[in-house]
């Protein structure tokens, strides 16, 4: 008899298997953005005394982002949830469309060398990342 598994099993064992190698790949490629990684959308600002960017993370819970930066790169990267409706357990939803990225997100931005790195600031506000990159003085 040729046992079958259900599709609750497999999307156990697929989560499962998604967490360790998000675990792994967070331990051993830090510096790197996975291939499954949804990249968010950017705008990116130069001022006489800064460079200023801003990241489309709306429905990010700010526990679920990472902001690295080091000479030369910014890294932001975290998870969004897939957004859904509320409702009752036990109502039947299907779902129609879905055009908003979920999941793990990677987005890496090359910065110039006279970004000054001990004074890089960010804050989250209204689903927006910004990150705050002072420039030393040329010369």
């Amino acid at each position: 008899m040729l046992k079958t598994a259900r599709s609750e099993d497999f999307d156990q064992h697929s989560h499962q298997l998604g967490h360790v190698l998000n675990q792994l790949w967070q331990w051993h490629y830090s510096d790197f953005c996975p291939a499954e990684a949804w990249t968010p959308s950017i705008n990116v600002y130069t001022l006489p005394t800064r460079i200023e960017i801003c990241v489309d993370l709306a429905g990010v819970d700010r526990t679920k982002l990472e902001v690295h930066v080091k000479p030369g790169q910014l890294m932001v990267r975290g998870v969004r949830q897939p957004p859904e409706p509320s409702h009752q357990p036990d109502q039947p939803m299907r779902i129609v469309n879905m055009e908003i990225n979920h999941g793990p997100f990677c987005r890496t931005i090359p910065l110039p060398d006279r970004v000054d790195l001990t004074r890089v600031a960010s804050e989250y506000v209204h689903g927006l990342l910004w990150v705050r990159l002072p420039l030393r003085p040329e010369g």
